[in-house]
C-alpha cells in the first residue's frame, strides 16, 4: 500500500475541515453554556448595552450553530459562511483593538483571556484554513 501525495492532501484537508467544525461546535457550546459571561464580555466593550447584548449573544451562538450545520450538510456553502464569519470576527476584534476597547478574548473556554495578538493569529489561521479548503473544494469541482 503506497501513501501517495493525493492521499496525504485528502487526509490533511479532511483534518482541517473536521477541526473547523469542532472549533465552531466548541465555541458555540461554550458560549451557550456560559451565556451570561459571554454577554458580560460583550457589554464590557461598551459597544453593546444590556438589551442588545442579550439579543446579539443569542444571534452569535445561533449563527455559529448554523455554520456548523452548513459545514456538515453543504460543505461549499458552509465554508463560505465560515470564512465570512471568521472575517467578521477578525474585523470585530481589530476594531475593538483600534478603539482601545479590546481587553482580552471573551470567546470562552480555552480561548478566554487571550491577548489580541494571539486572538488575531488564531482568527487569521482559521480564516486561511477555511479559504484553503474552499479553494481546494473548487479545484476538485465538488458541488456539495
Amino acid at each position: 500500500m503506497s501513501f501517495t501525495k493525493n492521499k496525504f492532501k485528502k487526509i490533511f484537508a479532511e483534518t482541517i475541515f473536521l477541526f473547523l467544525i469542532a472549533f465552531f461546535c466548541y465555541t458555540a457550546l461554550n458560549k451557550l453554556l456560559n451565556l451570561d459571561s459571554f454577554r458580560t464580555n460583550l457589554i464590557k466593550t461598551s459597544l453593546f448595552n444590556i438589551e442588545t447584548a442579550k439579543y446579539f449573544s443569542i444571534i452569535v451562538v445561533a449563527w455559529e450553530i448554523i455554520v456548523v450545520a452548513l459545514l456538515l450538510f453543504y460543505k461549499k456553502l458552509g465554508l463560505l459562511f465560515f470564512c465570512f464569519t471568521m472575517l467578521l470576527f477578525t474585523l470585530y476584534i481589530s476594531f475593538l483593538r483600534f478603539k482601545g476597547l479590546y481587553e482580552v478574548c471573551g470567546c470562552g473556554g480555552v480561548l478566554n483571556g487571550l491577548s489580541y495578538g494571539y486572538h488575531l493569529v488564531i482568527n487569521i489561521s482559521l480564516l486561511f484554513g477555511g479559504l484553503f479548503l474552499l479553494i481546494l473544494n473548487n479545484i476538485k469541482g465538488d458541488e456539495k
